[in-house]
């Protein structure tokens, strides 16, 4: 009885230091909370209603590059929601605040329905974090006016990070990101109906 005792003790506290030696996943998100910015009077109203990603980082956990052809996925850096939802909510916030518009809006594939005056839809290429590199952004976009010709552009940035953790790579994602909001909002500004 007492070395059936004395194993069950030894297991249990076998499976609490396994369990004590695993670290706790961290959680990381673009989104910088609400924006701020003070809306004028006939901003345009803009929908983002479409994205795709590559398979590559369409997951939960945070994938960097560590060589040409090698990415490490971090099974304990992950992102607080999926990316494919992040992006158009960072793109809208991000051109809202540019054009001083609250008409901006990030609406599912199926809110199709939702009326304004421009569509974005966005195509992310590529969006790396390389510890040595910092952050590449590559995202091909589609502005669709209510009336009028359709624009394509594609916005290419770099951004180094600053520092090489995890922290740091985020931080560089998401200010690539805004530039590729600001080359998008510039060329709205030059579009009829793209300025209030």
């Amino acid at each position: 009885m007492k070395l059936s005792m004395s194993m069950a003790i030894f297991g249990l506290i076998g499976t609490l230091a396994g369990c004590a030696g695993t670290p706790a996943p961290s959680y990381y998100t673009l989104d910088q909370g609400m924006p701020h910015f003070q809306a004028q009077g006939q901003a345009p109203s803009i929908a983002v209603t479409q994205i795709s990603l590559p398979e590559l980082i369409d997951r939960p956990q945070l994938v960097l590059r560590t060589a040409d052809n090698q990415v490490r996925v971090s099974e304990y850096q992950r992102w607080a929601e999926p990316l494919r939802r992040q992006i158009p909510r960072v793109m809208a916030d991000d051109l809202g605040r540019l054009l001083g518009s609250s008409r901006v809006v990030s609406v599912p594939v199926d809110g199709q329905g939702f009326d304004a005056d421009f569509r974005l839809l966005l195509d992310v290429q590529h969006l790396e974090a390389n510890s040595g590199n910092g952050a590449e952004v590559d995202v091909l976009w589609r502005l669709e006016p209510r009336t009028g010709k359709v624009v394509v552009g594609r916005s290419q940035v770099r951004e180094p990070a600053g520092g090489g953790d995890t922290a740091a790579l985020v931080a560089a994602q998401r200010r690539a990101l805004a530039t590729v909001a600001m080359e998008i909002a510039e060329r709205l500004r030059s579009l009829p109906g793209g300025k209030p």
